[in-house]
């Protein structure tokens, strides 16, 4: 593809259509809750090593190419916007599956203001800002809520901080010492 920035957009897209794929599944009651359920982590494990795998793809490729140089900054951007739709969408997923999995809060019946309150509960956890009025209340939730964590501050603290010692050590040349 020509634009490899919309490349890794769209293959990200695809990640998250296969979360709504768990949805549907349970919307139409394909699986019964544990199928799903375990679907859905199965799903979450899978997508969060192909966005380290991109992650740290993308910032390989900029040893090499002006164009991943150029405009890693935008595939960063795009990389934790639909990471934090991504869990969102997972996190609403998991309340449709199993509606005891978060303490939402009053007044939530519509499914677009749960969906909405599932996202901003996500960009709470990526950027550790919090959400309290919302909180995951089953191992599954707390275990999918702890993924982001730890993939928001493999994103933010260990890679993209750490740019320079990264392009670095992926073109051969990296120091001995860590960076400082």
């Amino acid at each position: 593809m020509r634009f490899p920035i919309v490349r890794a957009t769209l293959l990200f897209a695809a990640v998250i259509l296969g979360g709504l794929l768990l949805f549907f599944f349970d919307l139409y009651e394909v699986g019964n809750t544990s199928f799903n359920t375990v679907l859905l982590l199965a799903f979450l494990l899978l997508k969060a090593a192909y966005f380290v795998r991109a992650l740290l793809g993308w910032i390989r490729k900029s040893v090499v190419s002006a164009y991943h140089l150029t405009y890693m900054t935008g595939f960063f951007v795009v990389h934790v916007l639909l990471l934090v739709l991504s869990f969102g969408i997972d996190y609403y997923c998991l309340h449709r599956i199993s509606p005891a999995s978060f303490a939402l809060p009053d007044g939530q019946a519509s499914g677009w203001a749960q969906l909405l309150t599932f996202i901003y509960f996500s960009l709470g956890k990526f950027t550790t800002a919090g959400g309290g009025e919302l909180h995951p209340a089953t191992a599954v939730a707390q275990c999918c809520a702890m993924a982001e964590m730890a993939l928001s501050y493999f994103t933010t603290v260990l890679v993209i901080a750490n740019v320079g010692y990264l392009q670095a050590l992926f073109r051969g040349k990296a120091d001995e010492q860590p960076p400082t």
